[in-house]
Parts: structure tokens; sequence; C-alpha cells
């Protein structure tokens, strides 16, 4: 028994009270459902919110066009006009309904209908006997029962009459509506025009109360890409993305910019967003889960410009993509870089017939030695606008690189070290030879001018032999197979009065190489260590070099580097400081944005990686400085970006019709040899505000509008080939103008300064427009043409040079033409040049060709006096010549000959070729209209013999 405490007496289970546990577990339990709920209602749904905000949006916008709509009606200009209609409307309806008005109408609205029920009985009974022959006609051809045959005969002769009078009826009943319509003409016009002022108004109310009334509901709008597996649920968030107008600039509630051609072509019920903007497109929890911008996500969202990366996933073809301007860019610059000769690129290098740079065996009849040197340790130094890079060598190593390609060389030849010494007479002819010749088409040779075609000529005689220059001018190819500078059909003469004067003017008196001590240049030792660096540096990727031939690419592959991991990219120390520039503190924030950070980086400074860390000098960073600009940087990037090892199912890659690929693969032709650098193959395009599309030529552009002449018809506009209009700039919606050909525009210029003539007719000087020739020359001669060119227009400055095409480079060129102008190709059948045509001429027409031939050579059109005629040459000076008429025949389309001799202002406006046919011309040799004459000359044409 205890002492001195007394036990507390224990209460009993039921005398318990748990009381302020159940109040703090219902306090939880009420939190959590609370919780619970807010979270699956609002922060999981956040489309919700954006969707309400845009049909807000959506309605607050109808309302202000409702109330601009109803400002407009009510404005005192409207109100007045739509008194006036609604009296002129009033006087119709009385005019109408005036007795003896209403009872013509009356009897017509009988007529009608009396007539149109015999038209529909006639019908009927047609359709009974036709079904009745052909009952009949079936038991004939079992039986051949002779009274089968007379009725059918005669079913078919009452067909015929039933016919006849339901004709009859119809023709009837058109009058019948016609006269109606005469009737309520007036009625009907303003009707439409009251209908008009009032239609803005009732339209914007409609729309207005279809908000109040019925508003959509929210949802999740989802596109499911079976083929890829991929759920896209952008367009919940994104719910006003493929209307027609934004309500609002601001994202998420805005349209897609350029909607048609962005969305017209890859409608999102189709394609979705994901496959352009990348993304987590099945998530709708948040903003940064939708659009991938989470750790460890391996696409996150594409915006703006960059999206265009993706384009390359379907579009990897040979034409060019409407909308991706920048990713075309830097796939073509990409090319230009020759990138793809240290990196394996899928779809680059496939070529065996291109080149990236000269090659380099024969770089001792080519080069003076004390230039090369310089050349080799700075490039950019002496051509700012080559695409040679800087590899940051020193003096020694280049000129061991130098003395390797020397002693590697081919030998020079012994009469190679001439000098060209010009009198001034005849460097003046070099001077106009240089121009005449072309030249100036691909080259520029003033200091600073900004990058064209092919090599800055500014410096020339500091670098070439004035022998190998000769060399060159006069067949490129012999000494480099696959340069894409054409011959131009020059002789030795010329040639060496073109290099004598491209020499001359650009040889400062420091280029001599007997100032410079190169005895180095056989110092077999330095030829060693040269041997080493061009293998390091990988040289012979992008020239053919003696003694390389074989070698590997030496840097990494580059065809799926839009998809490779960051951890594989080499940050060096300056991870923190490149990510930080981006935005990013770690990769993994945005594997996306860290991944072009890096590209960005490599491209503006190749090296940077190796800062601060110890390497040999073998394993240090070797990629050349390109000199890159802010957008070339951009362009390249985001076509590395777009390089990913995946492969999209067919239905999702864009296919090329015939047409398509052949007009695509001629214009990588006309690129690869600059054809546009003489030739203009497209026109100047203006669009108006109300839809008219014209073509042409902009002749003079002023602040208030452009005068532009059409060389194409346009009904709607009412205007003619060759007409020049002005358009005033507030009618213009938008111009598409073709680049300018400046070696034309220095012909012209030089014909208008010297021969005082007007720059209309000095354009007949320049090479000829090429727009149209498909539907002008035949396929088989541009083929010829092309293979081997002649002086077709003696009077020409500037003859077709010979580019050496293959054969099948020039088929595919030849079919471009045919086929931009949708014209029959590679094949056509001329039917004039086959036997028997003339034949039956005439047969028909006794003398056919012998009236042509009087008028050919009559005094009133004297085709002679311009044309030549095989070895029969005009009288006056070449400059006043035209084209050859036996080539006709084998060189020109019959129609196209036709259209010609109509109308030679609308295919060629300002040509010197006069309209001769016209209505009562010419009867007394072909009686007939224009058009009955010219097919009678074009047959001439076509059967023309010397």
């Amino acid at each position: 028994m205890e002492t001195g405490k007394v036990r507390k007496k224990e209460k009993r289970e039921e005398e318990k009270s748990y009381s302020a546990a159940f109040a703090v577990v219902s306090f939880i339990l009420a939190a959590v459902a609370l919780w619970a709920v807010v979270n699956e209602v609002v922060d999981r749904r956040p489309w919700k919110k954006y969707q309400k905000k845009f049909y807000q949006l959506e309605y607050e916008k109808a309302g202000e066009e409702y109330t601009k709509s109803v400002a407009i009606f009510e404005s005192p200009e409207v109100q007045k006009k739509y008194t006036e209609a609604k009296e002129n409307l009033k006087h119709a309806q009385d005019a109408f309904i005036a007795p003896a008005v209403q009872k013509e109408y009356q009897n017509l609205l009988t007529e009608e209908k009396r007539a149109g029920q015999e038209v529909e009985s006639l019908k009927f009974l047609s359709v009974v006997a036709r079904n009745k022959i052909s009952e009949k006609e079936y038991l004939y051809g079992k039986t051949q029962n002779e009274q089968l045959k007379e009725e059918i005969a005669a079913l078919e002769k009452e067909n015929e009459e039933r016919a006849m009078k339901r004709k009859v009826a119809e023709n009837r009943l058109a009058l019948i509506r016609t006269r109606q319509g005469e009737l309520k003409k007036d009625v009907i016009t303003y009707t439409n025009e009251l209908d008009s002022y009032t239609s803005g108004v009732a339209y914007s109310k409609n729309k207005l109360n279809k908000f109040k009334t019925a508003r959509t509901g929210l949802q999740v709008y989802q596109t499911y890409l079976e083929d890829i597996n991929i759920v896209d649920r952008c367009m919940s968030c994104h719910p006003g993305i493929d209307k027609p107008e934004s309500v609002s600039e601001e994202q998420p509630y805005a349209s897609h910019p350029d909607r048609q051609l962005y969305l017209g072509n890859h409608p999102p019920e189709k394609f979705g967003c994901v496959l352009c903007h990348e993304g987590q497109s099945s998530a709708t929890s948040g903003v940064k889960k939708a659009h991938g911008e989470v750790e460890y996500w391996l696409t996150p969202i594409y915006r703006g410009v960059v999206a265009q990366a993706s384009c390359i996933r379907c579009h990897n073809g040979v034409r060019e993509v409407k909308g991706a301007e920048v990713l075309w860019e830097g796939k073509k610059l990409f090319g230009e870089l020759g990138c793809y000769g240290c990196h394996d690129t899928e779809g680059f290098g496939e070529y065996k017939d291109r080149i990236i740079g000269p090659g380099l065996r024969n770089i001792k009849n080519k080069v003076k030695p004390g230039w090369l040197t310089d050349w080799i340790r700075d490039p950019k130094a002496f051509r700012p606008t080559t695409r040679m890079p800087d590899f940051k060598l020193s003096e020694e190593e280049s000129r061991a690189i130098a003395a390797y390609l020397w002693q590697h060389a081919d030998n020079a030849e012994d009469d190679n070290d001439e000098i060209i010494r010009l009198t001034e007479e005849e460097y003046e002819r070099g001077d106009f030879l240089f121009e005449q010749t072309g030249c100036l088409a691909c080259h520029s040779y003033e200091e600073g001018a900004e990058r064209t075609f092919a090599p800055n000529l500014a410096k020339t005689g500091a670098k070439m032999r004035d022998m190998y220059l000769v060399e060159w001018i006069l067949n490129p190819k012999s000494k480099e197979p696959l340069t894409r500078m054409p011959n131009f059909r020059i002789d030795d003469v010329n040639a060496r009065l073109i290099a004598g004067y491209l020499i001359g003017k650009t040889k400062q008196p420091s280029d001599d190489d007997e100032t410079k001590n190169i005895e180095w240049l056989t110092d077999k030792n330095k030829a060693r260590t040269g041997e080493a660096l061009i293998k390091r540096y990988g040289c012979f990727g992008c020239h053919e070099i003696k003694g390389m031939e074989g070698l590997g690419k030496i840097g990494a592959e580059l065809s799926d580097i839009g998809s490779k991991h960051i951890p594989l990219f080499d940050f060096g120390l300056l991870e923190k400081k490149i990510l930080g520039e981006a935005g990013l503190k770690h990769y993994t924030e945005n594997i996306g944005e860290a991944r072009r950070a890096w590209l960005q980086a490599k491209l503006q400074h190749p090296r940077q990686f190796d800062e601060g860390k110890y390497k040999k000098p073998e394993d240090r960073l070797k990629m050349p400085d390109f000199r890159l600009s802010v957008e070339q940087i951009k362009a390249l990037v985001i076509f590395l970006s777009g390089l990913r090892d995946e492969k999209l199912p067919e239905k999702y890659v864009a296919s090329l019709s015939e047409r398509q690929k052949v007009i695509a693969e001629g214009r990588m032709i006309i690129n690869k040899y600059n054809c546009s650098g003489c030739h203009q193959f497209d026109l100047d395009r203006i669009y108006l505000n109300d839809g008219i599309e014209l073509s042409g030529m902009v002749k003079i552009e002023e602040d208030d509008g452009v005068y532009f002449q059409l060389m194409e018809d346009n009904e709607r506009y009412g205007h003619k080939a060759g007409d020049v209009v002005f358009i005033a700039a507030e009618d213009v919606a938008k111009q598409d103008r073709v680049t300018e050909i400046e070696l034309a525009s220095r012909i012209i210029a030089y014909h208008v300064e010297e021969g005082g003539i007007m720059p209309e007719e000095a354009r007949v000087f320049v090479p000829p427009l090429l727009y149209g020739e498909g539907k002008k020359v035949q396929c088989e001669w541009t083929f010829s043409f092309l293979k081997e060119p002649f002086d077709l227009r003696p009077w020409l400055d500037v003859k077709m040079a010979m580019f050496g095409m293959s054969a099948e480079e020039a088929t595919k060129l030849a079919i471009f033409l045919a086929a931009k102008d949708e014209e029959q190709y590679p094949y056509e059948y001329i039917e004039e040049t086959k036997k028997g045509y003339i034949e039956k001429k005439e047969l028909a027409f006794p003398g056919y060709l012998e009236a042509a031939k009087k008028l050919f050579e009559s005094e009133n059109v004297h085709c002679l006096q311009c044309h030549i005629r095989g070895s029969k040459m005009p009288e006056g000076e070449p400059a006043d010549w035209a084209p050859d008429l036996m080539l006709a025949k084998t060189r020109l389309k019959p129609e196209w000959i036709k259209k010609w001799l109509l109308d030679p202002q609308s295919i060629q406006p300002g040509t010197k070729m006069p309209k001769f046919f016209r209505e009562g011309e010419f009867q007394e040799y072909i009686p007939g209209t224009p058009e009955e004459q010219v097919e009678v000359m074009k047959d001439f044409l076509m059967n023309l013999w010397e």
C-alpha cells in the first residue's frame, strides 16, 4: 500500500474528449480539399483563364466594330446617300406597283409557271423515251428484229422533236425571266444599294449578339499526330492563333504572324504546333511546362525566327521555302563557306563537280611567291570579302605551309615570268574589253566593295603572274577543270589586253617580288613542318593539294548537331559566362537555348574555349575564324539547330511536283553559274489594294508613286503589255522588286552617255531578258546553245560565254525555262516542220508560201534590212541587226512567232521591231485578217531555207 501520495484517478475511455484532435484533422482535411479543388480548377488548368480572356477580348472587339460601323452609318455623308437611296427605292417601288406594270408582271409570273412546267414535262418525257430506246436496243441486239429497229428509229425521231420543243420552251422561259428582271431592275438596284449602307451595322450587331447569347465553352483543344504519337494541346492556351484577325497583339491571344503563309500551308488540325515550335505540347498545367522550358526537356519551344530551324525537318529539298528566309540564308552560307570541307554533313559535298577553293597544284604558275605567305597568314587583309578564313597562323607557320605548297606544286613553265607592258592605247582598249566581255557581271575591282559572286579583283596585280592570267582568261577550265568561270571565246590578243589592263590597274609599286627574300620556299625542313600544319588544319578539305589526296575530314560530323546532347559540347571554362549571356544558370533549364548559345559562341570566336586551359599545341582547337557578321551567325545557328537525327513519316515531308522539282534544279544551276548576273529571269510585281497583281518593270520611282511598264496584259486593270502607267503609292499594297542587274545598268548608262539615245533604246545592247523564254524557244535548241553558244545577237556588248556545262546541267536548265512558263518539256512536236504540212496548205491554198515570200521580201516589211539570213548579212552597223531568221525553224516556237508578229511590243517593250500587221494591210499579198496573215508568215519562217 502506497503512502504519502494519492494516486490520481484515471478517466475511463468513454470520458475522454477528442474534440481538439478532430478539429485539427477536420481543418487539415478541409484545407487539403480546398487546395485540391483550387489546384485542379485553377493551377492545373491555366488555359481556362486564357480562353476566358480571349473570349472577353473577342466580345470587346466586336463591340468596337459595332460602335465604329454605327458611327460610319450615322455620319452626315452616309446618311445623305442613305436617304437618297431610300427615296429612289420608294420611287422604284411606286413605279413597280403601278397597275399596268403589275398586270404585265403577274402575266409574266403565270407564263413563267406554265413554261417551267412545260420544260419539266418535256425533260421527263425525254428520260422515259431514252429508257424505252435503251430497252428496245437491248432486245434488237439479241433478236435482230426489224420491227424493233423501226420502233427505235421512231422513238429517236420523236425524242429529237421533243428536244426542239424543249429548247423553244427554255428560250421562252429565259425571255420571260429577263423581262421580269427588267421590270424589277430599279427595285433590286436600290434595295441592294440600301443594304450596302446597313449591312455593316447589321453584320457587326449580329456578331455582337452572338457573343452575348452563345458563348463558346471552355475546353481543351487537342490534335493527335498519330504517326509520331504526339498529342498537341497548344491551342488550348492559344485559342486565337488560327483566327483571321488578332483580338490583341499580346500572346497568347494574337493570331499567328503571316497566318495565310504558315497556317494556310500547315493547318493546325493536321500538323499541330509542335512540329514547328517544339515544346512539351501535351502539357497544360503551366506555361513553362507547355513550352518545355523545364529541366532536361530535350526540345524546348522555338520562338520567333528561331522556329525556322524546324522547316528543314520537312523541307530539306532544293527549293527555297517561303517564310524560312533566314534558315535558307544559313544553308546557303554553310555551302558557300565550305563548312562541309572539314565536317561531314548530310546533303553537302555530294556533287563531285563542285569545288570549295581552287586547286593548289599549279600555285607556282599562278601566283607571285612573295604574295603567298601574306595570304596564308591573313587572307582577309588582302581581300576582306574572301570566304577564306583566318587560321591565326604565325609568320613561320605561314611560311612552312607556303614552302610545302610550293615544293609540291607542278613545275612552273619557262615563259611564265613574262611581264605584260601595254601602250596607252592598248591599256584603253583593255579597259573597254574588260567591261564589254562582261567580267563585271561576277567580279568587282573596287576596294571596299561588297562581296559579289566571284572574287574581288582589286589587288590582282599583287597576286597573279601576268601570263597565267592571260591563260586563265583564255580558257579557265584548262587550269581549273571544276571552276565556274566560263570561257568567253576571245582570242590571245584580247586576253592579253584584258590581263594587262587588270594587272596595270590593280598593281602597286610595292608588289614587285624582287624586294622580298623567298629562299625559304625551297627549304625542305620548312616543307615538312608545313605538311604537318596542312594535315592539322585540313587545308585539303577545300583545296586540291598534291600529296594530300584521299585524306579524311578533320572536323566533327554536323548532320545531327541540332539534337546533340549538351554534355557533349565543350564549354571549357566559359560555361557560366556563355550560358549567363543567354539568361541561363545551367544548361538543363533550356537545352535548346544552351545549344544555340554554344553554337553562337563557337562561330563568334571558334577557339575561345581553350582560354585558361593548358593544352599541348597539337590538342588545341583549330577551327579558323570566318569573321562572320551578327546576321550571318544568326542564320548559321538557325540552320545548324535544324540538323537533327530524326526521320519524319512521309506524310509530313514536303514533296515537290515534277514541275517544282525541275524549276528548283534549274535555279540551282542559275545560282551556280550566276546567270542572273547578266540575265533577268523574273519581273517586278506590284500588288494593288483591290487585289490586282501587275507584272512588268518599274521605270521611275517617285515619292508619290511609280511609273510601271506592264509586260503582260491585264484585263482587270484595263491595260495591255507595253503600256506605261503611273501607280499612286496609296494604291500599292506590296511590291516585289527584282534585283537590279548592275552590268545592264552600266551598259545602258554608257550608251545613253556616248550615243545620246534613250535608256529604253539602249536596253537592246544588254543581255536579253529571259522572262517568258520557255514560251519562245524550243528545248532542244536551248540545250544545244548552252552546250555550244554562238553570237546570236552580233550587236550585243556582252557575248554569251561557254560555261562547259555537263549534258545533265544543260538539259535541266533547258527544261527549267520551259517548266517555268508551263510549257511542254523536254520534247515538243513542231508540226510546221514536218513532211506534208506545207503540202496540205498548198493544196488548200495554191501559192501559199510564195505569197509569204513576196511579202517577206517586199519594201513594205523588208525583213532582210535588219535580219541576218544565214550567210546573208544586212546592210548598216551590226548594232542595227536582228537575229538570224534561218534559225527560226529550230529555235522558235510557232505560237510565239505569231504573237511576236502581231504585237512585238507586248512581248518586248522597247524593241525596234515594228508592228506590221494591222487591219486592212497587205491584202494584195495575203488577203485576210492580221491573225490569218501571221499564220502564213509563221509557216514561211518555220520552213525558211537559204
